[in-house]
């Protein structure tokens, strides 16, 4: 994720720590100098569940507790603010008046979560807005649990080919990827969480557990 590679992509089991690992990624930049970054999902009610709420705060009280104290999240717009005046904007993909808003501005970082969720139109769409001008080096953080070979996720990521021509990628080595499955994350995960994943059906188990 410090690599020169703009896009990054972290795909595999569930609950393996991918989101966490995205969104402290995104706070260590945030922090690091004021700048503007999106997280943004299909649904903007599963966004506000899985990281506004959840992931976001864990993180925060995790890796830094006196930093927590000191942000506000704005409940109206929806946008998480930094002692040092940095932003983070959420959005949901489906409402469009909500993300006509979103991509009205530039970002220094842009992370779609659950991309597997996200049509490679939305995608594209976004990634005209990773376009502020910082110190940063602008980046693009994925995760999803991998949907298939026909996804435009495997196909940037994997395969190196352009989605949409279908051509080679003309700068493969600006995406890189990364798999992370749950027995990575066993230390914080309940034993009995293994055994749900183990019964479940063989092409259901491929994904969500060995990703």
């Amino acid at each position: 994720m410090s690599s020169e590679a703009t896009h990054v992509m972290l795909y595999g089991g569930s609950r393996s720590g991918k989101t966490f690992i995205n969104v402290r990624a995104l706070i260590v930049r945030a922090l690091a100098y004021k700048s503007r970054h999106a997280v943004l999902r299909y649904r903007f009610n599963h966004i506000k569940a899985s990281i506004i709420y959840d992931t976001l705060p864990k993180v925060m009280d995790l890796c830094w507790p006196e930093v927590a104290e000191k942000s506000h999240l704005d409940k109206s717009d929806w946008f998480y603010t930094l002692p040092n005046g940095s932003e983070i904007w959420f959005g949901g993909l489906d409402d469009k008046e909500r993300t006509e808003k979103i991509l009205g501005q530039e970002y220094a970082t842009v992370f779609l979560n659950e991309c597997s969720q996200i049509s490679l139109s939305a995608r594209n769409m976004a990634m005209t807005r990773l376009a502020q001008n910082t110190p940063l080096r602008l980046k693009a953080y994925y995760d999803c649990n991998p949907p298939g070979r026909s996804h435009w996720t495997y196909k940037l990521f994997v395969e190196k080919v352009d989605a949409d021509r279908r051509s080679p990628l003309a700068h493969p080595e600006d995406y890189a990827a990364m798999v992370m499955n749950p027995r990575d994350n066993v230390a914080n995960l309940p034993a009995a969480y293994f055994k749900t994943l183990e019964a479940l059906p063989e092409p259901q188990r491929r994904r969500f557990l060995f990703g």
